[in-house]
Parts: C-alpha cells; sequence; structure tokens
C-alpha cells in the first residue's frame, strides 16, 4: 500500500542509476551520463568504483528514495555485487511504497536468465551462499526483488530493433523523457486545464513520424497559445538533438530585426554561442544548413505576425533534417496559411471547471473559493469566458479584497475592461487596416450573433468589401463563424466598445468615463449614450451607427432636427423585442430628414404616420417599421436600387404600399398582419429578383394580381387573407405557397402552373371542398398540410416525393388514395388524427403503408451508408430515416405479430441471431388524455436491472383536440442504433453471436414539462425488431414491383442513385457480416458475391464503441 504523502521522501533526482561498474562504466554508462546531461535530466550515479564493508550507505539509500525513476541495467555480473543487490531491494521498496518509477534495462542479458537466475545470475548465487555464507532469507529475497523488476516492462539490448549502443541509449532517455513532464506538469498551477487543448494538438505533431511537421496554434490574444506550445516544448524537447524556444517572435522581430532573430535561432540549435564560418555570408549559410540537415531539431516560434518572418527563419535559411518539428503560434491563421504549414489548431477557451479552478488559485492560492465569495467567483469566471490571461489577471487582482471591493470591481469591468487585458487583447485590432477596423468595431456593436449574409449585405453597400474584411477578421480570430452566424468572445466585444469610448475622449490624459462627448462617438449602443446625447441636443458629425433596445431606457424625445444633425449615420436601429413593454418615441414636431448615407433602417413601432417628406432612401438597403403607426410610406417613385428587405408586419393604419418598380433588387417584402391594407401595388409582383411575399392576416386584401410571369418568387404566403377573391399570380421558382385560415373552396387554376412547388399549406381552410385531381403533377411536392379542412372528403392520389401529410382534425375526410399505390422512398410523417369518419379500407391503407415505409427507409439507409464520403449527424439521421405516423385507432397493428401487450411496457424476444437485428419500430396507442403538451419517453431493460435511456419522441400533428384513442407510431434510426450498441455490450460478440435467448422490456411514460404519466394515458404498446431478412423481403418486393409497374423503377433511382437491387442485396449482407450498425466506406463492387444462407454463419467483427 502506497505510504501518506507526509511520510513519502522529498524528491531530489529525475533518475538513480543502479549498474554493475565492471560491465558498464567506461563505455555504456559514460555515453548514457552524456545524453542524459544533454537532456537535462538530473540524475544520481555513485561514482566509487570500490565499496568498503558490505552495508549500502546512507548516501546510496537517500539518493534511492530522493530518485523519480530508478533505472536498473542488468549486466552480466550485475547479480554478483551484494552492493547492486542491495540497491534493488530498496529500489523495490520505494516502487511499493512510494509508487516510485523503475525502468529495467537488459543489457547483453536474457531477461528470463534474470528473471529465473539462469546463467551468470544463477552462478552468482551459488558464489553468495557458498563462498559468503549469505543466509537464505536474504538469497529468497533477492531472488523475489530480481523477479519482480525483470518483470516489468523494459528495454532490451541487443534486439532486433537496437543494433547498437546509441540507439538503447535514446530510448532510454526517451523513456525517462515521456515519465517525467507527469510529474512538472502536476506542480505548475499554470497549466491548469492544458489537456484540454495539447490532447487534440499532439496527434497533430505525431511525433513517432520520420517526416518533417509543421504545426500552427492558433488563436486570440491571452487565450494560451504560448502556455500550450511549452507545455509540449518541455514535454518532447528531450527527445531531440537541438531544440529553441523562440519567445516573442513580433516585439523581437521589431528590436533586434530577422537577422537577429535567426543568429539567436542557429546558436541554440547548434548550441554554439557565437558561430565562426571564414568565407562570404552564402557560405555561412550553407555550413548552417548542412549541419542542420543531419540534426534532428524542436523549434518554437511564438507571436509570429508576419509569413515572411516564417520564410526567412525556415524556410530559406534552415533545412530540417528528418522528424524535425516546428510549431508556431499566432493571432492571424493567414500566416499559417501562407507558411503552408501541415496542420493547424485552433486553441478552444478552458472549460467551467478549469477555469474556476484557475481563477482561485490566483484568487484563494487554493482550487476552490473562499466561503462567501462562491457567487462572486463565478461571476468573474463567467466575464472572462475561458481565457486564461483574463482569469490569472483578474485572480491576482482580487486577491486578499473584501466582499464590497469585488462587487465594486466586477461593476467597474461591466464598462471598462482591466487595461492589461485589453492592451493584449487590442493587439490584433491594431494590425488591421482601417477598412478592417470599421468592420470590426460594426460587427463588436451591432453584429454580434447575426446571419452572416445579412451583415455581409450591409457591409458592402457601404463599401467595405465585406468577404475579404469578414474573413481576415476570423483568421486574426477576432470573430468565430458558427454555422451561418458571426461570433465573437465577450472581452473581444467589451474591447471594440472601449476602443469607441477612447476614441471619444476630450482629454487623453483623463478618465475616459469622466471626459467622454457623446457627440465624438462613432457608434452607440448603450441607451443611457443616446439619451445623453438627445438630452443636450448635440450634434454629432462622426456618429455612423445607432442600436438602442427601447426596452431598455427612458421615453425619447427627438427633436425634427435629431437625425439631420447625423449626416454620416449608416446604421440606425431603434428595436425591441415582440410583446415587450418598450419606452415611448416623442416627436412632437414631427422629423425633417434622416441621414442620406443610411443604409440599414429599423424603427420598431414608429411613431408617425409618414416618413420625412425629404427621405431619400437611394443607398438603403434594409427597411424595417414593424408595428408602426405610418399610413403610407412615400409619394411617387423612389430609386431603391439598392433596397432588399422591406418589413413592414403589423403595420395596422397601413393602407397602401407605393409604387415598388425601381427597386429592382428587393428580395423579401412582409406586409403581415396589415390589416388595414386594401391592395397590392401592381408593380410588387413585377420585381424581377422578389423571393419572399407575405401577405398573411391582411384580412382587406381582396386582390391580388401580377402582370409579369415571376422568374424568383419562391415564398408566398396568402394566410388568413379572409377577403381575398382574386388570385392571379405565376412563378417558375415558387417552391412554398401557404393558404391558411383562407376561406377559399378550392385551389385556383394558376396553382397548377407551379411545378416547383415542394410545401403546400391549407390548414384551417374550412370551406376547401376538394383538392386538384392532378396533384400527382407537382413532382416536387414534399410536404401538404390540411390540418382542420373540416369539410374535405377526399384525399387524391399523391405524387412519390411526398414526405410529409398532415390531415388532423379533417372530420369529413371519407377515404384518401391509396397511399400504397403512390410508391416512395421519402415518406416520414404521416397525420391522420381525429379523422373519425376515414373508412375502414382507407385506414387499413394507412397501417399498411406504415409498415413498408418503414422498411423502405431501412433500404434506403442501406444505399446511404454505401457511400463513403456521406457520414451523418444527428439532424441527418432524424430527417433522412425516420418515419412517424398518428391515425385514430384502438390496438396495435397486427402486423407487431406478438411483441406488443396491454399497459405501458411490453417484453420483445429477439428471435434472431442478434447480429442480423437492424433496428425497432415502436407504437403506442394513447388515450384522449394524451395532450400536445406530452412527450412520450421509453427506457429499456435488458436483464440486468438497468434503466437505459431510450430517448424521447414528441407527436407531431395530433390535432387541437382528441375526441379519441390514436395510435402513435414511429421509427427513429438514430435510437434504434442506440439500442443496438447496449445490447452489444451486454451480451458480448463472443458468446452470442450465432445464437440470442435475449429478451428486452420497453417502459412508455408520457410526459409534460410537469410530470410524468403513465396508464391511461398509453393504454397499449408495442416493439416491433426489424431484421435484415425482413428488408431482403422488401428487395424481393420490390423487384415484383418493377416487373409489374416499371415505371416506379425511376422512382427508386432518383433516391437511389444508380445502386440496383442486387447491389443492395449483397451490401446489406456484406454489413450483416462485418457488423456494420456504422456507415461503411467500402464500394459495394468491392464486396464478395454473397447469399442469404450466408447469414446463418457470419460472425460478429470488432466495432468501434459508439
Amino acid at each position: 500500500m502506497p505510504s501518506s504523502s507526509l511520510d513519502v521522501p522529498q524528491i531530489k533526482y529525475d533518475v538513480f542509476i543502479s549498474f554493475r561498474g565492471e560491465d558498464i562504466r567506461d563505455n555504456f554508462l559514460s555515453h548514457l551520463r552524456k545524453e542524459l546531461r544533454h537532456n537535462q535530466i538530473d540524475f544520481f550515479v555513485d561514482d566509487e568504483k570500490v565499496h568498503p564493508g558490505d552495508e549500502i550507505s546512507s548516501t546510496l539509500l537517500e539518493a534511492i528514495e530522493g530518485s523519480y525513476i530508478s533505472l536498473v541495467i542488468f549486466s552480466k555480473h550485475y547479480a554478483s555485487s551484494k552492493w547492486c543487490m542491495e540497491e534493488l531491494v530498496r529500489i523495490t521498496e520505494c516502487m511499493e511504497e512510494y509508487e516510485r518509477i523503475v525502468i529495467p534495462v537488459f543489457y547483453n542479458v536474457d531477461p528470463s536468465h534474470v528473471r529465473h537466475q539462469k546463467g551468470t545470475f544463477a552462478e552468482a548465487f551459488d558464489v553468495h551462499e557458498e563462498k559468503y555464507k549469505i543466509s537464505r532469507e536474504k538469497l529468497q529475497n533477492w531472488r523475489s526483488v530480481l523477479k519482480k523488476i525483470a518483470n516489468l516492462s523494459g528495454i532490451h539490448y541487443p534486439s532486433k530493433y537496437r543494433r547498437n549502443e546509441s540507439e538503447v541509449i535514446d530510448d532510454i532517455v526517451k523513456s525517462i523523457s515521456e515519465k517525467l513532464p507527469h510529474l512538472l506538469s502536476n506542480a505548475s498551477e499554470g497549466l491548469i486545464g492544458i489537456d484540454e487543448n495539447s490532447k487534440f494538438l499532439q496527434p497533430l505533431l505525431e511525433m513517432e513520424s520520420d517526416e518533417v511537421r509543421i504545426v500552427g496554434i492558433w488563436g486570440m490574444g491571452g487565450i494560451g497559445k504560448t502556455t500550450i506550445a511549452r507545455a509540449i516544448f518541455d514535454r518532447y524537447a528531450s527527445r531531440y538533438e537541438g531544440c529553441c524556444f523562440l519567445q516573442n517572435v513580433r516585439e523581437e522581430s521589431q528590436n533586434s530585426g530577422k537577422h537577429g532573430l535567426y543568429e539567436k535561432l542557429i546558436s541554440e540549435l547548434l548550441e554554439e554561442e557565437h558561430l565562426l564560418v571564414k568565407g562570404s555570408a552564402q557560405a555561412r549559410s550553407m555550413y548552417v544548413k548542412r549541419r542542420l540537415s543531419r540534426k534532428k531539431v524542436f523549434i518554437v516560434l511564438d507571436d509570429v505576425d508576419t509569413s515572411d518572418i516564417l520564410d526567412y527563419l525556415i524556410i530559406k535559411q534552415i533545412c530540417l533534417a528528418p522528424g524535425s518539428r516546428v510549431i508556431i503560434t499566432t493571432r492571424d491563421e493567414q500566416v499559417l496559411i501562407a507558411a503552408r504549414v501541415h496542420a493547424i489548431y485552433k486553441v478552444q477557451e478552458l472549460s467551467f471547471k478549469s477555469s474556476l479552478e484557475l481563477f482561485c488559485l490566483k484568487a484563494f492560492h487554493k482550487s476552490y473559493p473562499e466561503n462567501g465569495y462562491e457567487k462572486l467567483s463565478k461571476m468573474a469566471v463567467n466575464y472572462a469566458n475561458g481565457i486564461p490571461l483574463a482569469l490569472e489577471v483578474l485572480g491576482s487582482f482580487l486577491c486578499s479584497r473584501s466582499v464590497v471591493a469585488w462587487e465594486s470591481a466586477l461593476r467597474k469591468l461591466k464598462i471598462h475592461p482591466d487595461p492589461s487585458i485589453f492592451k493584449v487583447l487590442k493587439l490584433s485590432y491594431d494590425g488591421l487596416d482601417e477598412l478592417e477596423r470599421s468592420i470590426f468595431l460594426d460587427i463588436a456593436f451591432f453584429f454580434k450573433g447575426e446571419c452572416m449574409d445579412d451583415v455581409i449585405r450591409f457591409l458592402d453597400s457601404c463599401d467595405f468589401f465585406a468577404e475579404i474584411g469578414i474573413n481576415n477578421l476570423e483568421r486574426k480570430a477576432l470573430i468565430t463563424i458558427r454555422g451561418k452566424r458571426i461570433e465573437m468572445h465577450d472581452l473581444i466585444q467589451q474591447m471594440g466598445w472601449e476602443i469607441v469610448r477612447q476614441e471619444s475622449n476630450t482629454d487623453p490624459g483623463k478618465s475616459p468615463k469622466i471626459n467622454r462627448d457623446p457627440g465624438k462617438l462613432s457608434r452607440l449602443s448603450r441607451p443611457e449614450d443616446f439619451y445623453n446625447l438627445l438630452k443636450n441636443s448635440q450634434e454629432n458629425k462622426l456618429v455612423e451607427g445607432i442600436m438602442i433596445d427601447l426596452s431598455q431606457t427612458k421615453d425619447l424625445h427627438l427633436n425634427a432636427n435629431t437625425f439631420k444633425n447625423m449626416p454620416r449615420l449608416r446604421f440606425l436601429k431603434l428595436h425591441t423585442l415582440l410583446g415587450v413593454r418598450s419606452s415611448n418615441v416623442l416627436v412632437p414636431t414631427g422629423l425633417e430628414a434622416f441621414s442620406d448615407e443610411l443604409r440599414y433602417l429599423e424603427w420598431c413601432r414608429y411613431p408617425l404616420s409618414s416618413l420625412p417628406s425629404t427621405f431619400f432612401a437611394e443607398k438603403l438597403v434594409e427597411f424595417s417599421m414593424p408595428q408602426s403607426q405610418v399610413s403610407k410610406l412615400w409619394d411617387g417613385v423612389q430609386d431603391l436600387v439598392n433596397l432588399k428587405i422591406i418589413n413592414l408586419s403589423q403595420c395596422n393604419q397601413l393602407v397602401e404600399l407605393p409604387d415598388l418598380s425601381k427597386a429592382t433588387n428587393l428580395e423579401v417584402l412582409d406586409v403581415s398582419f396589415c390589416k388595414g391594407l386594401c391592395e397590392l401595388h401592381p408593380s410588387v409582383l413585377s420585381i424581377p429578383t422578389l423571393k419572399n411575399l407575405s401577405l398573411s392576416w391582411c384580412q382587406k386584401l381582396n386582390s391580388v394580381k401580377g402582370e409579369i410571369h415571376s422568374k424568383s418568387l419562391k415564398r408566398l404566403d396568402f394566410g388568413g387573407c379572409s377577403s381575398l377573391e382574386e388570385f392571379s399570380v405565376t412563378s417558375g421558382e415558387l417552391s412554398c405557397l401557404y393558404f391558411i385560415f383562407s376561406r377559399i373552396k378550392s385551389l385556383p387554376n394558376e396553382l397548377c402552373g407551379f411545378i416547383t412547388l415542394e410545401e403546400l399549406n391549407l390548414a384551417c381552410c374550412s370551406e376547401l371542398i376538394e383538392l386538384p385531381h392532378n396533384l400527382k403533377a407537382f413532382s416536387r411536392l414534399k410536404s401538404l398540410t390540411l390540418n382542420s379542412c373540416s369539410s374535405l372528403r377526399y384525399i387524391p392520389e399523391l405524387p412519390p416525393s411526398i414526405e410529409k401529410l398532415f390531415a388532423a382534425d379533417c372530420t369529413s375526410l371519407e377515404s384518401i388514395f391509396s397511399l400504397k399505390e403512390v410508391f416512395s422512398l421519402n415518406r416520414r410523417r404521416i397525420s391522420f388524427t381525429n379523422c373519425m369518419r376515414l373508412d375502414k379500407e382507407s385506414l387499413n391503407d394507412i397501417i399498411e403503408d406504415a409498415h413498408h415505409t418503414i422498411f423502405r427507409n431501412m433500404l434506403l439507409w442501406s444505399s446511404a451508408s454505401s457511400y463513403g464520403s456521406w457520414v451523418p449527424d444527428e439532424d441527418d439521421w432524424d430527417s433522412r430515416f425516420n418515419c412517424d405516423v398518428c391515425h385514430a385507432g384502438s390496438s396495435v397493428p397486427e402486423w407487431f405479430r406478438c411483441q406488443r401487450a396491454e399497459g405501458a411496457s411490453v417484453t420483445v424476444e429477439i428471435e434472431q441471431p442478434y447480429y442480423q437485428l437492424l433496428g425497432f419500430c415502436f407504437c403506442c396507442v394513447l388515450s384522449q388524455e394524451f395532450s400536445d403538451d406530452h412527450s412520450i419517453l421509453c427506457e429499456y431493460d435488458l436483464g440486468d436491472g438497468v434503466k437505459y435511456p431510450g430517448g424521447s419522441f414528441m407527436p407531431f400533428g395530433v390535432g387541437k383536440r382528441w375526441i379519441s384513442d390514436r395510435v402513435l407510431l414511429w421509427f427513429n434510426l438514430l435510437k434504434s442504433t442506440r439500442i443496438l450498441r447496449d445490447i452489444e455490450k451486454y451480451t458480448g460478440s463472443d458468446d452470442h453471436g450465432t445464437t440470442c435467448n435475449q429478451t428486452i422490456t420497453f417502459r412508455f411514460s408520457a410526459k409534460t414539462y410537469l410530470f410524468e404519466q403513465e396508464d391511461p394515458v398509453i393504454k397499449e404498446c408495442g416493439v416491433f425488431p426489424i431484421y435484415a431478412s425482413d428488408v431482403l423481403d422488401l428487395i424481393a418486393r420490390l423487384e415484383l414491383e418493377f416487373d409489374l409497374n416499371p415505371h416506379h423503377k425511376s422512382a427508386v433511382w432518383k433516391v437511389l442513385g444508380d445502386w440496383d437491387l442486387d447491389a443492395l442485396k449483397s451490401r446489406l449482407i456484406q454489413k450483416i457480416k462485418e457488423k456494420s450498425i456504422c456507415f461503411q466506406s467500402d464500394s459495394i463492387w468491392d464486396s464478395e458475391e454473397v447469399s442469404w444462407s450466408d447469414l446463418e454463419e457470419a460472425s460478429w467483427s470488432d466495432s468501434e464503441e459508439e
């Protein structure tokens, strides 16, 4: 048992070397000592050639106890030395008592001879017993420690891997170096959380490769790039023949120039302070290259800001030997890209746990907060947001201060960043050009978290060349693109705010808080700044942008010249969240003008009935005034060539729209919920670029006519237009059409021309009697929503493209065209909730189609998984392969066979070898108590008493109210796959590969946000195991289907591409043989010809854990 920490001797040496002097002292040991010194490994060697007496000296005992590693070099005559054997006894005791590390080296001896005392080791023990009369107890102890140490993993010489002494010495030094950093890294508080990044960086270095490898470490200032590089350097530098950590390259290059850096680099690599070479500079350069080409080196270039430095230091001046490594840290990714490094690692912020630990070490000198400081510590950590520099600075600053001082300091930080943090972060900003600085400040004030396309649209309108500018900001780690949105670290954003504040400082020598002039701020986002600007009636000829949350400020009093006095204003956003109370904006004398430079104008709840008569919108890109009092925009025709978006939603006073014929680049027009709008200007539907037109709930709108066929309109919304009588719109690109809550009785004839339609929503059209009989001609239609079409009696044939069909609460619906006749591999969601008049034939057809659809989805998955380049994420699984069906009924379908039961639980027996199991289909019969607030939870028991989570399912299209029991049937490939993995882990692949007596108990429950419910909400349930044989049967039916209906074949090929059914069959069987519930990269054409009978002999191969 290891001793307590109080009893463990203090470490004084890295390594203690135990050896037999006459075997190795004058050759092997001398070379080993030289390499250990070269690699800065502190070792203890007993240099006494003759030891008086029999007892080991106290000096040696203390050296053994004080060494982190003991290196035991077994040579031919090692055991003949009583001194060596006593050393070995104490080394073994320290290994067992203090968990010291022991590395055995078998130098020209067979390990089995050491372990079992054969050969020279047997001879040595004979001498000890016969000549020196060593007691049997001591000899037995020596034999025991020899066996223990010789059983450890060690280093052998000679061997097929080590043919000379230099190789074995290299391996010894490498082994020692690898074990030492664990002690060093744990002893340093500055390396908290270092493993969070280094574990991703180390594989990029490929340390075992003999190739030259250059890797970049990239990230924002203060995020720990240098610390990570230093940790990696300290861990691996000892493996190399030369090493150099060149710190602060950016600063040093300014002070001593590129050549000074070069001299320092080669001096450390060649270990020569002054390199004297006769001849020209070229001769000197060739001499250096020649020497370094034979020397494996490890170089770190820290804080590099330009690619020409790298070019000068690494590319032109140095020839790197095989196996060399170079790490470059930088804030600018472009530096690494230009240098063509082999890999780039972007440093991630520390986790909250590591952040709190690092902060507390600085603030409290321990890893957790003191009593009374817990909440404040979390506030400080949240402010730093994972940046080590900020955590260390704040922790050190707040150390030993009172709670009151902490509260004051944290309030201050919300407005003014710490100067030392600000200075480090601002270096990246200083490296930007003028346009890039403007882009950065605009994002910091107005666009954090916004869609990148919207930001680019605005910035391009300002002639800022947004694409390259944003790209450069990202590569300098000032912003991050996540998905399609622009994100910015909180400290970087605050740095941008502070830059604008300091620019407005009227007296640079004094506090910017006291002397900030609101009239000199280039951008405003704090309500108090805008309020003070208005209160003082100041003119601001510098302001370029204003964004104010009206819910966060007092009432605003504007005068006629408020915005006229801002001639450079490009961006104006006075906004509030929908339904949130906001301040009043009072403009008693009206507005005289807006800036002619405006590109973006958003004013929620604009209080005036019209815009200024001098309103000039030529440069305007986005115009948004939702919930406003405006009744009319302007007279005549405005030149709106740059305008892309108009949003006038919920403007109840708006009566008409102006002529928009010159808005030739308009893409979005939203006048939804404009209840006073009577007509749509004819020019609107003639705009050549219009993509999205929302007219929903314009209840007085009675006519929509387009004189010109649109080539761009993709989304058209007439929902809630209860007075609409005339509809004449054509488009060659329309994909989404909405008529919800309208009074149409049948679809207009023009709809037949919308062959590109993908989504048609007719929900709550209570007077709709029929659907077009040629609906099947809409070859791209994926989603059809008919919920609450209470007068609809029949659904005609649908196109094979249909994926979602919602027909809940169609209370008059009597029959549907047979879904099984509509051959499709795409169908995923079907709802016929509360359709009580559906005839038995239609209901049976829905159930049978659900059965077929699930197996078709398995076939679709089988084909998709054959493409090696396609790797799905969780969203892909849900969208491509799942199927959900809901309909009136009171029992689980019969095709679930015996895998069903009353109540909320069912036990399923796996009837076939589980490697043939592909997934599960689930079914629940739900009572009327089940509402649209419920979700269904699933858990399962494999027989080990553990409740495994099976995920949750939120039903769709359940209807606004339940008037009978409902059957809900669903299949989720991702959740099925997880269940299969749990079965595999539980049963194992050795004992249950060919036979399976496994039973699984599934339990379902209905849960709202507040509580779970069991019976009577779930009245019956079933689970259907899907086997490979089921899908193979489907393939056989498809083959017959193609013979009977050749036109169905083309529908399949649209989904499966070039795969034929024989190939899919072979692929599926091959997957079963390979235990492939994960995606494979092999081509189906590389598979051997296999048959169904082969499955009986197939066995599972090893697979990765999920």
